[in-house]
């Protein structure tokens, strides 16, 4: 084989197996039929306690910019990725949706992904339980690529204690 034609197929081979650092960066896309609201969304939706008459003095919103990207299908648990994904996406969002940055149709299994930080004195004050307030149908959680839940049901509210998959003092992958 020609020596030019053996440093591309390397290099290509190498390609396939080394994922980008960065993702495509979050950007609002002009949907079919667009809302006086859909520019003052901002990247930090609904920052307000989501529950009023459930208020807890403390709890941290994950809602923001998350990555994402589609999934092989039903059961690729088996190959969970690492962060980030490929395209930034405005959570909580759909990915149908102008707002989300994706605007794709047809993608019926997806991977969304984002970093979290757990103030140090959570962990001595007790459990630490992740919030869901919708999702739509069905979700495999992961924390620091342990599964720690499951929830199927349209757009129902679920929560899992996540306390004992938790990095008190660094960086949590969700």
């Amino acid at each position: 084989m020609f020596p030019i034609l053996k440093l591309f197929l390397l290099l290509h081979i190498f390609a396939l197996f080394v994922r980008a650092e960065t993702s495509t960066p979050y950007q609002l896309r002009a949907p079919p039929l667009d809302t006086p609201w859909t520019n003052k969304v901002g990247i930090k939706p609904w920052p307000q306690y989501p529950r009023p008459q459930l208020r807890r003095d403390a709890w941290q919103s994950l809602n923001g910019i998350w990555t994402y990207e589609p999934a092989q299908g039903p059961r690729d648990d088996n190959n969970l990725p690492a962060l980030p994904l490929r395209h930034e996406v405005l959570i909580p969002s759909c990915i149908e949706s102008g707002i989300s940055g994706i605007m794709e149709m047809g993608v019926t299994h997806m991977w969304f992904g984002t970093n979290f930080k757990v103030p140090p004195r959570w962990a001595k004050d007790g459990r630490i339980l992740l919030n869901f307030e919708a999702v739509d149908y069905e979700a495999t959680v992961y924390v620091n690529r342990a599964m720690v839940g499951f929830n199927r049901g349209g757009y129902s509210r679920f929560t899992l204690d996540i306390t004992d998959h938790l990095v008190s003092d660094g960086v949590n992958d969700l």
